[in-house]
């Protein structure tokens, strides 16, 4: 799979995590517990159901909808497995820290190649 490939399709997945997530945030009974900031340890534990849905929602996005994901890699027709598409929820929820690493690797290798 090309790099820009696989960075083209976690960056829509990515942005289609954040909106759904944003989305199921915004419901009534479920936004008192995922979008009321806490203190102390409810606060912890609401920044990682926050997470924890955003890797599933990814995921799910990921296996539903992997026509992108099959075109650009290497594996033989069909679904895409829960396994790979767990993997991809989780690059996809990882939001900025991704990126930035991301785009730190590919100055890099830019630099290196001398670009």
């Amino acid at each position: 799979m090309a790099v820009a490939s696989l960075l083209s399709y976690v960056a829509a997945l990515s942005v289609a995590t954040e909106r759904v997530t944003e989305l199921i945030k915004r419901i009534p009974w479920i936004s008192s517990a995922l979008s009321t900031r806490r203190e102390g340890k409810l606060e912890d534990l609401r920044v990682m159901g926050v997470q924890l849905l955003a890797i599933v929602v990814g995921a799910v996005i990921c296996h539903y909808f992997p026509a992108t994901l099959l075109q650009s890699s290497s594996s033989a027709g069909g679904d895409p497995g829960w396994a790979l598409c767990l993997g991809y929820g989780l690059l996809a929820s990882g939001g900025s820290g991704f990126w930035n690493s991301a785009l730190d690797t590919f100055r890099a290798v830019k630099k290196n190649m001398g670009g």
